[in-house]
């Protein structure tokens, strides 16, 4: 999978935080999820959801089980309004929410859509800190990873490759943009006590 550039990345997830979500109300109904999965026999990834169903293409007997859970943990990490984005080739182009599990197959979390027409991400395992893995899923579909989830853990054995390092540098990436906007905040809060120190008491 082609690693979009970072300053190609919208930084309009960054203030994102976790909402409390119980995924055992409102499925169908008012929430559908759509996980891929890549099948480590003969490398097809499949999509399944509420109504959406796949096989792998080459099932036989020594490809795995391909079904799907959805949701496992009651969060969910909400995307912007905008929708999801895949890189392809040298430009980002806005996908489904087919396409955005897709972009995300190897990665243990999953697509919501809800009935008010929001999309965010669900973990589909846990037992340890996903922050990577929820950082790389926001990469993945065109944003800066959300601050809340950039101070990464230092995980035994993993390696400075070239998908880490895009990740460490989006993380970095949404930290200077929040300081930036701290700054702004400053000025701001500054420049309107100057303002009302001009008025009468």
């Amino acid at each position: 999978m082609k690693l979009q550039p970072v300053k190609e990345l919208s930084g309009d997830a960054i203030d994102a935080m976790p909402r409390d979500m119980d995924w055992s109300e409102g499925y169908p109904d008012k929430w559908e999820y759509y996980e891929a999965q890549t099948c480590s026999e003969c490398g097809a990834v499949v999509i399944n959801g509420d109504d959406h169903k796949e096989d792998c293409p080459e099932y036989n007997t020594d490809c795995r089980d391909m079904g799907s859970e959805g949701p496992m943990m009651n969060y969910l990490y909400p995307l912007p309004l905008y929708g999801m984005w895949v890189w392809r080739g040298d430009r980002a182009e806005k996908v489904d929410a087919l396409e955005a599990a897709r972009a995300i197959a190897d990665l243990p979390l999953c697509i919501v859509t809800n009935d008010s027409g929001e999309d965010g991400l669900a973990l589909t395992g846990g037992g340890m800190d996903l922050s990577w893995e929820i950082c790389e899923a926001y990469m993945r579909l065109g944003y800066l990873p959300p601050l809340h989830y950039c101070r990464l853990p230092n995980m035994a054995g993993k390696p400075l490759n070239a998908r880490n390092k895009w990740i460490l540098a989006g993380c970095r990436r949404s930290a200077q943009i929040a300081v930036s906007r701290a700054r702004w905040a400053i000025k701001d809060l500054m420049k309107l006590k100057a303002d009302m120190s001009k008025q009468p008491a």
